[in-house]
């Protein structure tokens, strides 16, 4: 087996992270249809060139383009979001905080204004776990958290007032957006559709939820499988900045969670990246050219010298696609011979293709001569003369 360059294993985990943005980014039913029908058509496009269809490549190409313009033009807010979350995944990375002081201040002011006036309000404070797939409808704002804004939006004549807020990169992201409800036996009796909608999104991430009662005037902080009554601004603050400033997360940990979220997306994309890559590198080639290499030889054994040799370069004919061929620099080669475990003579030597590094898709046709020949000689009969 051909051993891998590292340039080829760079290429590859691109591609598949490429394809893993994307379907991130794609996981609504319209985005994906639209971003599957790019890979696809490309895929066909790069078939009908192995095949010479040249229009029909031409047309399928057009066609991806186009698609890239409609998704561009018709999902812009999902465009927005995915840069801003992974703007937010950089600065969890680099441990930066993404929700400042003066945010949790605001939000607590709002809740307790809203619970003294015994408005009823939801209110989701995205941390790390992606939230977009647990969630319905809703009206994208994209506002700075205020919090006027906040009481605003829950006032009863507010046509966002119904559903939750999301709070999500230091914004308010969505309004009058509905959350899954909970089916847990033990929630208490007096808990409305609001706090078993809280509860329920609690339970499936790890987002802070914040429920708002109109019948009781009280707040409550829904975390995981917790669930507590909050006493005064103050408390809620506090709570806020334990849950969202706590110490930074282990490098191993930090690994783990990239490897293990979202594992239907990453197989996704890594099936996608095999088969671009496959159709991309792995068909035959139509091409051939001829390049001039210099010979190196490598590992000369120790008290030996090159006495003579055949020739000073090769003529080696490649065989490949002509868009790899031209996008890659066949001028830096170098035919490589290995001179370990000879003796001194006369040795004949066939190229190795591997040592050429050539990238997937290219092959050696054909080298002239096929075989070279080498003289080795002990250094100390050259230095006797």
């Amino acid at each position: 087996m051909g051993f891998i360059r590292w340039q080829t294993a760079v290429d590859f985990l691109v591609l598949a992270m490429a394809f893993y943005v994307l379907l991130l980014w794609a996981r609504s039913a319209r985005a994906l249809r639209i971003a599957l029908g790019v890979v696809g058509l490309h895929a066909l496009a790069l078939l009908a060139r192995q095949f010479d269809l040249v229009i029909t490549s031409w047309l399928l190409d057009f066609l991806a383009i186009l698609a890239v313009v409609l998704l561009l033009l018709v999902f812009q807010p999902e465009l927005r979001r995915l840069f801003m979350g992974l703007d937010s995944a950089l600065r969890r990375w680099t441990f930066v905080r993404t929700t400042p002081l003066q945010h949790h201040r605001e939000i607590a002011s709002a809740c307790f204004d809203l619970a003294k006036g015994y408005i009823g309000a939801l209110l989701v404070i995205v941390r790390k776990d992606s939230v977009g797939e647990l969630l319905e409808g809703g009206v994208s704002l994209e506002a700075e958290i205020s919090s006027k804004l906040l009481r605003a939006i829950f006032q009863k004549d507010s046509p966002l007032h119904d559903g939750a807020v999301i709070i999500e990169h230091d914004r308010i992201s969505r309004a009058n957006t509905v959350l899954p409800l909970t089916h847990r036996p033990d929630v208490p009796l007096y808990y409305g559709t609001r706090h078993r909608a809280a509860m329920g999104l609690a339970e499936r991430c790890d987002a802070l939820v914040l429920a708002v009662s109109e019948e009781r005037g009280e707040v409550s902080l829904m975390q995981g499988k917790s669930f507590y009554e909050i006493e005064s601004p103050a408390a809620l603050i506090a709570a806020l900045e334990l849950s969202t400033g706590g110490p930074p997360e282990k490098p191993a940990a930090r690994i783990r969670r990239i490897l293990t979220t979202n594992p239907t997306l990453k197989l996704g994309a890594l099936g996608l990246a095999v088969l671009i890559w496959s159709m991309s590198f792995l068909a035959a080639g139509t091409t051939i050219r001829s390049i001039s290499v210099p010979i190196e030889f490598r590992n000369v054994p120790g008290g030996m010298r090159i006495a003579q040799q055949s020739i000073d370069s090769m003529e080696i004919q490649l065989r490949g696609s002509p868009w790899i061929m031209d996008s890659v620099n066949l001028g830096n080669r170098i035919a490589r011979f290995d001179l370990s475990n000879l003796g001194p003579g006369w040795h004949q030597l066939v190229l190795a293709p591997v040592t050429l590094e050539l990238p997937p898709g290219l092959v050696v046709d054909h080298t002239t001569p096929t075989r070279i020949a080498v003289l080795l000689a002990r250094a100390s009969v050259a230095r006797g003369k």
